[in-house]
């Protein structure tokens, strides 16, 4: 099954219940970070240097749940 992310303002975006959002530019690395976390919560659960790779994280997590 297929999920579409919701772009909810500039840099924010909601998928599957979740919360993206670019935090900025990480200068160590070169990269732009990205985080996820669920509404109402101070801490985010998924990291990742693109939209794409927390999205695929999530999927990761939500798909394993619902085999067990």
């Amino acid at each position: 099954m297929k999920h579409r992310c919701k772009r909810i303002r500039c840099g924010t975006y909601e998928y599957r219940g979740y919360i993206i959002q670019s935090v900025g530019y990480y200068n160590p690395e070169h990269r732009v970070c990205w985080e996820a976390h669920l509404p109402n919560e101070l801490w985010a659960d998924f990291h990742g240097y693109s939209l794409k790779e927390v999205k695929l994280f999530i999927d990761d997590d939500l798909d394993r749940e619902y085999k067990l």
